[in-house]
């Protein structure tokens, strides 16, 4: 699918953002546990974040003035909020405009997202900078 550049996102426009956790241990080792079903509460204890990680990840948004919409230890997620400029800054991109062939417009960083050396080991992914249509109609 080719795209139009339609230039820079406004610096102001609010982006938000999901950091995802990295699991303490192998997810693998969940599937050998399938026989035992597990409270919610063990499943947070045992996969969840650990509370060290969802501090960096809070330390490093308020940081970069972005606000820590929610952290949650059992899905291993920090959502983060904040205007475009500053989320650009943060994870070192520009983010730009862009308009499909279809006519729908989306946003999309222009690079590869970087995080800072002390979050690289925790951090498996982040998701939200790009906006682009994922699903396709039939």
């Amino acid at each position: 699918m080719t795209a139009d550049a339609l230039g820079p996102v406004d610096p102001d426009e609010r982006v938000e953002v999901s950091v995802i956790l990295k699991p303490p241990r192998p997810l693998a080792e969940l599937e050998a546990r399938l026989d035992r079903p597990m409270s919610r509460e063990e499943f947070a204890a045992a996969y969840g974040a650990d509370p060290a990680s969802l501090a960096a990840v809070a330390t490093f948004a308020h940081k970069h003035r972005l606000r820590v919409v929610e952290s949650s230890a059992p899905r291993r997620t920090v959502r983060l909020a904040g205007p475009a400029a500053d989320m650009s800054a943060a994870f070192g991109v520009n983010l730009l405009r862009y308009r499909a062939a279809d006519g729908n417009e989306y946003r999309a960083p222009d690079g590869q997202v970087r995080l800072p050396p002390e979050l690289e080991p925790i951090v498996e992914g982040v998701f939200g900078l790009d906006t682009r249509p994922i699903a396709t109609r039939q």
